[in-house]
């Protein structure tokens, strides 16, 4: 007599080959989606981190130099300094623009230690991280805006100006594409106005 496989064994390989071929799909789609879901989270906390990074810099070049409030072209004329060099309000102590600096124009500066000690530098710098065939990109913008108007506080401008303003707007764009494809999709978008109010800088005194 010559072994073989019974017709119940022959049903039941193909029983379990057709849930193999069931199940196998639906695993590597889970597996695919949670790949993903990983890379958009790794990029959203890069955003928030880059941001957080971006506030801790100097308003404006000029602002690594000096703490003043700065002149600017086209900003609202309650914002800016009078004669006493200060600003409406101010007094002796307070922030001011003693110095006479103006804002610089937008852009990255060129420093000769090339680091970006100022928001306009992080308008070239981005992210990137690949995993598979999926990639994110941050990309950041820094741009002068329309200053608040007195008369409509609760408002926050995103009318772009081509001089110096009282009031820059940054926006860090967070974007997802598929390897080889120059279709990008947007995770999220985190913005934030940063005002021309000077610096900090703590008195120092020797022990």
């Amino acid at each position: 007599m010559k072994k073989g496989f019974t017709l119940i064994e022959l049903i039941l390989s193909m029983v379990i080959i057709a849930i193999a071929f069931t199940v196998l799909p639906k695993i590597l789609q889970l597996a695919t989606k949670v790949s993903t879901q990983s890379v958009r989270e790794e990029s959203m906390y890069n955003a928030i981190a880059l941001i957080g990074l971006i506030q801790a810099t100097a308003w404006d070049e000029n602002n690594t130099e000096v703490d003043d409030i700065l002149h600017v072209v086209d900003g609202d004329g309650n914002y800016t300094c009078g004669d006493d060099t200060y600003r409406i309000g101010g007094f002796t102590g307070s922030r001011n623009c003693k110095n006479d600096k103006n804002a610089s124009s937008l852009g990255s500066d060129d420093d000769d230690n090339g680091s970006d000690d100022d928001m306009d530098d992080f308008s070239s710098v981005g992210a990137k991280n690949y995993n598979n065939s999926r990639e994110y990109n941050l990309s950041v913008s820094v741009d002068y805006v329309e200053d608040i108007s007195m008369d409509n506080e609760s408002a926050f401008s995103t009318t772009l100006k081509s001089d110096t303003t009282n009031t820059k707007y940054i926006k860090v764009e967070d974007k997802t594409k598929k390897k080889q494809s120059t279709l990008r999709k947007t995770i999220a978008t985190f913005y934030f106005h940063a005002m021309n109010i000077g610096q900090i800088q703590v008195n120092k005194r020797a022990w």
